[in-house]
């Protein structure tokens, strides 16, 4: 399974979308206490290049990334309200 991205449950709670390798299945896990959060920011900061295929299995499965605009509950779900001060 590889990380390919964040997406929010719709009760705000990020979740990462991994992409399956051998299948090409795409699931989300919910982000666990012992995650390692400066992966998941990189993972979040970074730029994705999804393919035609890619598109189409998250649209099938109902999964959006989060948007530039998200990226701050992310980080507030992760750090707290007061996050900004980890980011230094």
């Amino acid at each position: 399974m590889k990380p390919i991205g964040l997406t929010l449950k719709r009760d705000g709670e990020p979740m990462i979308v991994h992409l399956c390798l051998n299948c090409g299945k795409v699931s989300c896990n919910r982000i666990a206490g012992d995650d390692n959060s400066y992966s998941i920011v990189q993972l979040m900061n970074a730029p994705i290049k999804p393919d035609t295929d890619l598109i189409a299995k998250l649209c099938s499965s109902n999964i959006d990334l989060i948007s530039q605009e998200e990226k701050s509950l992310v980080l507030t779900a992760i750090y707290g309200n007061n996050y900004e001060r980890y980011l230094k």
